[in-house]
């Protein structure tokens, strides 16, 4: 089976506030937007990043039965990589975005990590070659 990439599909509860976090804080290229549907899109590099209503999904998979939100660590993380670590954590930080973790370095990986949550709690990972 021969597999590409396509884009990251976030399922969001609240949309417009997600939409406004990744268009206006991150600043992230629009390419789509079509709200009044539940859906938008941005161009992240070369990765496509959509966003999509979290009930509209679990009703077309049909499992909107199952409970919304569970207590529990984070299954996926949104994993970016930006040339200035530092300089994205300090423009983040003077939009009101709030980081988990200040800019840390982890040479084991050869990376420089800083972590942030989107409106919908999605765990976000800024990343930087320690090259």
């Amino acid at each position: 089976m021969k597999v590409r990439a396509s884009y990251t599909r976030l399922l969001v509860s609240d949309l417009e506030a997600s939409f406004l976090f990744y268009r206006d804080v991150m600043e992230f290229k629009l390419t789509v937007e079509d709200m009044p549907d539940g859906y938008a899109e941005f161009e992240v590099g070369e990765m496509k990043l959509s966003l999509f209503r979290r009930q509209e999904m679990a009703e077309m998979i049909g499992n909107e039965h199952k409970p919304l939100n569970a207590e529990c660590q984070d299954k996926v993380a949104l994993i970016l990589t930006v040339a200035d670590l530092d300089e994205a954590y300090h423009q983040l930080r003077q939009k009101g975005v709030k980081f988990t973790t200040e800019p840390m370095n982890n040479p084991y990986y050869g990376i420089k990590t800083a972590y942030l949550r989107d409106p919908d709690e999605n765990l976000i990972g800024l990343f930087q070659p320690l090259v």
